[in-house]
């Protein structure tokens, strides 16, 4: 079984995966997005260098999750990510008509050949507090981009959300602050058998 935490970034989803991993003493994956050769290049010009991250971070995500079909056909794995926010920053950056047919092909091909998750937990949270959160953690090449592309990632998150079709469970980060208050995993925890039907 995959629990996949998805949200916009800078809305907690690593913080969330390992907390919610250790109290449902589950298998935890976290997205290697430093493995991304192109990252640091993509925040300092998004236009030129879109193809080759967005096409990086989507064949990482697939080789992550292929690793862990054989575990989570036995056992539950956590992670932070799902190959859907691959589709979303696509739509984003991804100016050239060609590229965005060739990636959607390629998505398709890397989606069915990893796990779906039984669950999706769809962390929602203000822009404001993405960016309060983004420049606390001081990631030099974050740092670089206009408050306005975080909205517009924020905002797709949301209409992603709306549009899934599988289970899901909308978390508030705003209301639900897992570092000040751990005993929100507890909750979160009963939350999810509950919509498992885990008992």
């Amino acid at each position: 079984m995959l629990i996949a935490i998805e949200g916009s970034v800078g809305a907690g989803k690593s913080t969330v995966a390992k907390g919610l991993a250790a109290c449902r003493n589950s298998a935890l994956l976290l997205e290697d997005f430093e493995a991304n050769p192109f990252l640091r290049a993509f925040y300092n010009d998004p236009l030129e260098h879109a193809i080759e991250t967005e096409f990086a971070f989507l064949l990482l995500h697939f080789h992550q999750l292929k690793s862990q079909t054989a575990l989570a056909s036995s056992a539950e794995v956590i992670a932070d990510f799902h190959l859907g926010k691959d589709l979303i920053y696509a739509d984003l950056n991804l100016r050239d008509v060609r590229a965005q047919r060739l990636f959607t092909q390629l998505y398709e091909l890397c989606s069915e050949r990893t796990p779906e998750p039984t669950l999706m937990i769809c962390l929602s949270a203000t822009t404001e507090l993405l960016v309060q959160r983004i420049e606390a953690r001081e990631r030099d090449f974050e740092l670089k981009i206009d408050p306005e592309y975080f909205d517009a990632v924020n905002a797709a998150y949301e209409e992603y959300f709306r549009r899934f079709a599988g289970r899901k469970l909308r978390v508030s980060m705003d209301d639900w602050d897992f570092v000040k208050e751990p005993i929100l995993y507890k909750q979160l925890n009963s939350l999810i058998d509950r919509e498992l039907d885990i008992k």
